[in-house]
């Protein structure tokens, strides 16, 4: 098959820790370009990653005939600019969620991808973490019977948050980026739907937001949030942006009505909680890129491009996970 030419826009934190990386281990797909427009992180990453082409505007990267995919990993204010110029280019684009600051600019952004001739393709990277596709596979073969509840925690560290997106930068401008809750929340809402191939029907959220000292200022969050599912199950999210290291963590629960659950922890281990008194667990952690699922979501991106089927993760998956996110971000009760 053909070789995929990859431009990645963005060496931030997301660009330079996952994408990039993750190019040079994908069989038939080479990382071509690279823009960002500070030139130490530009400069950087390209004689990391042995780039030939290193641009300060995506406008350049997208212009590149080498370049057949582009994967968009800017400030999610810069999302829609970016990804409608790459498929104004005739590109195929994996665009970093969300996908907008608003619904109105995901429209923007999901009317250019309906005339484009290349494919738009959401970043809902928990499709792809090894943890969770177990727990897919395990719910699909009857593991806990009928699911009937499902618990997702995240409690992310404060000093976390205010290293990667320090006090007082484009994150914490809700009005332009949406916020870190709604930022960080639409992954695992998107893993809501796509475990057990429903639809969300309601949303009543709690929200508290506290501006931190301990992290200059960041805002702290604490949001509790049930939901109810087409297919009958009750969901209960959990997220918190003001803890420490200590109380951090990540996992999912899912319920079936045999009794049984299935215990998703920390993308580290799954254990299913069955008949017998002993519980089993399988170790399934990975490393660097495929940690989070970006390794095995761009390899796929790829073999899409490279057949030409347009991807399963479709846009309007990207958009309805930001619809849900902005609703629990912003029932602060005021």
């Amino acid at each position: 098959m053909k070789e995929v030419g990859i431009g990645v826009v963005g060496c931030g934190f997301v660009g330079r820790g996952a994408h990039i990386p993750s190019i040079g281990a994908i069989a038939g797909a080479k990382l071509v370009a690279i823009a960002d427009a500070d030139a130490k992180r530009r400069e950087k990453a390209a004689s990391k990653h042995q780039v030939d082409s290193a641009y300060d505007d995506y406008q350049k990267l997208v212009n590149d005939p080498r370049v057949d995919a582009v994967i968009v990993a800017l400030p999610t204010p810069l999302h829609v600019p970016a990804s409608i110029a790459a498929l104004e280019a005739g590109k195929h684009v994996i665009c970093e969620m969300p996908l907008a600051p608003s619904l109105d600019e995901a429209d923007r952004l999901l009317e250019a991808a309906g005339k484009a001739s290349g494919f738009l393709m959401p970043s809902l990277t928990f499709r792809f973490t090894s943890n969770y596709v177990k727990t897919r596979r395990m719910i699909a073969e009857g593991a806990i019977g009928t699911p009937t509840g499902v618990l997702y925690r995240e409690f992310i560290p404060a000093t976390d948050l205010a290293g990667q997106w320090p006090a007082g930068g484009w994150m914490w401008q809700v009005d332009k980026s949406g916020g870190p809750l709604f930022t960080l929340s639409v992954w695992s809402i998107d893993l809501i739907r796509w475990l057990f191939n429903t639809e969300i029907t309601s949303v009543a959220p709690a929200v508290k937001y506290t501006p931190l000292a301990k992290t200059g200022g960041t805002l702290g969050y604490d949001a509790y949030v049930t939901l109810r599912l087409a297919n009958g199950m009750v969901a209960c999210l959990q997220y918190s942006g003001s803890v420490n290291h200590a109380s951090a963590k990540s996992n999912l629960e899912v319920i079936g009505d045999s009794t049984c659950m299935i215990s998703a922890e920390d993308n580290d281990r799954v254990i299913l909680f069955g008949e017998s008194p002993e519980k089993t667990i399988w170790n399934v952690k990975e490393q660097g890129p495929k940690m989070w699922g970006h390794q095995q979501q761009n390899e796929y991106f790829v073999r899409c491009v490279q057949e030409g089927r347009a991807p399963e993760v479709r846009p309007e998956d990207g958009r309805r996970a930001m619809e849900i996110a902005l609703q629990i971000a912003r029932a602060t009760g005021d």
